[in-house]
């Protein structure tokens, strides 16, 4: 498979056609938030397998939850559940961001934080500009969502 097709939904990308901006910077932090309070008052295994409920609360067209281990691997994906078990640290973007490991330290380092980088856009199979909340469950793990710009 082509590490870029992988990636067209690995950190936010859309789980519907509708990729335009209709969700605001706040839907964004807000989601990471609630899935945040959804991990510490369920757990991390029901939480990890509600974040790919597409019927359930943290699934919102393009906006998801996605998680990551801080190495990299990811846990979870509301987008697509096909990468659970991947690691995608050395994933780069087109400007030579290594996309998930950067926020995977941004999490690990700050506790949350915003980023952009560049992933494809399944619907127009173009490169585009994200911009993606994450935020550090524990020493393991980290919560994650954007929107493309």
């Amino acid at each position: 498979m082509m590490l870029p097709v992988l990636l067209s939904c690995v950190l936010a990308g859309c789980g519907s056609n509708q990729c335009t901006a209709k969700y605001t910077k706040q839907d964004v932090q807000n989601l990471v938030l609630k899935a945040y309070d959804y991990v510490k008052a369920n757990g991390k295994e029901k939480a990890l397998k509600e974040f790919m409920n597409p019927n359930g609360p943290f699934v919102k067209g393009e906006l998801y939850i996605y998680a990551y281990d801080f190495n990299g691997t990811v846990l979870s994906h509301g987008g697509d559940p096909t990468l659970v078990g991947k690691n995608l640290i050395a994933y780069k973007d087109p400007n030579g961001v290594m996309a998930v490991q950067a926020a995977s330290n941004l999490a690990k380092t700050k506790g949350s934080g915003w980023m952009t980088c560049m992933f494809p856009n399944p619907i127009t199979k173009k490169q585009q500009k994200k911009l993606i909340f994450v935020k550090k469950v524990d020493n393991n793990w980290f919560l994650g969502s954007g929107q493309y710009l």
